[in-house]
This record gives structure tokens, C-alpha cells and sequence, in this order.
């Protein structure tokens, strides 16, 4: 039986301006960070923290302890674990299948297994673990505010080198992925601005936006182009009417414009 998994997805993104970085389109195959990270993880898998909007089929859960660390994660976690061994990692991280899968075979037979960093230490929040270990690890605290890293070197965890495991904390590690990876920056970009704006960059039709940007920049003058997307936004904000149907106005009024320059010019 493959283990039950625990995604830990909670915190405040600090590092990253509040940004929620598991949605980041930084995953091993474009997808944001928290969808690669389910699509590894064997089993059933349990998400705990804030749930976000992506079709995966998962158990979301509550922290049952506000800003107390992975470890409180863990702990909420393990109230749902149903098998004897429980792979645990975090949401903000670049993950791949084939890594976890022989984590987990390595850990049969011992407390636990995990990915090896760089530098030789163990990942703890990329680890399977024997459910009854990491339980009794956990219980004293209930997981507020404790190392997983500090609990696990206490037990038999056997090293695994693996290919592409990445936390991704601060702005250099995104920058990092994105000139390897070639990732395309304008979602983060909106979800940047988005965020410090109090607003949710999810609303914004960015192809449809792209689109009528350029047909304004080449039917009027290009400064006309964005001064067109402000006004459309504003319509959005001041007004009752749907980004759709204020995109349509706009559109027709493109039309006109070139047809009646059209006219001025024949």
C-alpha cells in the first residue's frame, strides 16, 4: 500500500511580500508549485492549510494552531493518516515522482527516509516517515513551533540523493528557477501587484487584455494601449457591469473608430 501523504501549504509568504508561493507556475512541469508537489505525492493526500482553487482531488485541512510552524501542519495531518508509513513535504517546493518514490522505498525497514540537500543534511519536509515515529515526535508539542529537521535527526532516517528537490522562500530562489527553467513572469508579476494592491490577480483576463492591448496599440496609437486598459479596469471597478461585457464595449468601440478612420482616410 502506497503511504498517505501530508502537503504542509500554511504560512504568511513573508519573504515573498505575502505572494502566495505555492500557486507560483514554478513546478517541474509549469504547473504552480502546490500542483506538481500533489501530483508527486503518493497516496491519499492531505493539504493542510488554506485551500486554493485547483482540481486536484485532495483533503483540505485546518491548521489547528495559527502561525506555530510545519510542525503543526504535520501534527493536523496525522489525525487522517491511515497507513503505517506517511510521506510528509511542503507545498513550496519543486518536487518530482520518481525522487519521492524512492524515498519511500528506501524508508521501509527504519524510521523513516529523506531527501539529502547539498550539503548532506536531511530535507525533513521532503521525508516518509514510520507514522507511529513521527506521531510520538509530535505529540509533547502538538507540533507548535518545533523543528521537524531537530525531531527527525533523533531517528534512523536513511539519506537519499535525489534529482530536483528546490524550496522556493525568497524572491533570489524564484529568480533562480525562472533563469533556469525559462519560466514566464508575467502571472507572478500579477499576482505581485495583485497582492500589495489588496486585489486577486485570478479576475484578470490576460489573454483577452494582451490581445485587445495590442489591436489598440496598432487601430489607434500604441499610448493609447494602456491608457484603454486603465479605463477598462476603472469600468470594472466603479461600475456593476462584468469584465466581459466591458471588454466587449471597448472591442466595438475599436471597430468603429477604424472604420470611421477608414473613411476619413478614403
Amino acid at each position: 500500500m502506497q503511504p498517505d501523504s501530508i502537503v504542509v501549504a500554511g504560512g504568511t509568504a513573508q519573504r515573498l511580500s505575502g505572494v502566495d508561493k505555492t500557486m507560483l507556475p514554478l513546478g517541474v512541469t509549469g504547473n504552480p508549485l502546490l500542483v506538481d508537489v500533489i501530483d508527486a505525492c503518493p497516496g491519499r493526500v492531505l493539504v493542510v492549510g488554506p485551500q486554493r482553487n485547483i482540481s486536484r482531488d485532495v483533503l483540505w485541512l485546518d491548521d489547528h494552531a495559527v502561525a506555530g510552524g510545519p510542525g503543526v501542519g504535520l501534527w493536523t495531518g496525522l489525525a487522517h493518516v491511515q497507513t503505517d508509513y506517511v510521506f510528509i513535504t511542503a507545498a513550496d517546493q519543486r518536487l518530482n515522482s520518481d525522487d519521492v518514490s524512492r524515498i519511500c522505498n528506501a524508508a521501509i525497514g527504519h524510521d523513516g527516509a529523506w531527501a539529502l540537500r547539498e550539503d548532506g543534511t536531511g530535507q525533513p519536509l521532503c521525508a516518509c516517515v514510520a507514522t507511529d515515529v513521527l506521531r510520538e515526535l509530535l505529540r509533547p508539542s502538538l507540533g507548535v513551533n518545533v523543528s521537524p529537521l531537530r525531531l527527525l535527526s533523533t531517528r534512523e532516517m536513511v539519506g537519499v540523493t535525489v534529482r530536483d528537490v528546490r524550496d522556493v522562500d525568497t524572491w533570489l530562489d524564484v529568480a533562480s528557477v525562472v533563469q533556469e527553467q525559462g519560466v514566464h513572469m508575467t502571472e507572478m508579476w500579477l499576482q505581485f501587484v495583485a497582492k500589495s494592491l489588496g486585489v486577486d490577480s485570478d479576475v484578470v483576463p490576460v489573454d483577452d487584455l494582451l490581445e485587445l492591448t495590442r489591436d489598440v496599440a496598432h487601430g489607434v496609437e500604441r499610448k493609447a494601449a494602456p491608457l484603454t486598459t486603465f479605463l477598462l479596469g476603472y469600468a470594472a471597478a466603479v461600475g456593476e457591469r462584468d469584465i466581459n461585457e466591458i471588454l466587449a464595449i471597448v472591442r466595438s468601440n475599436l471597430g468603429d473608430w477604424e472604420s470611421q478612420s477608414q473613411a476619413a482616410r478614403d
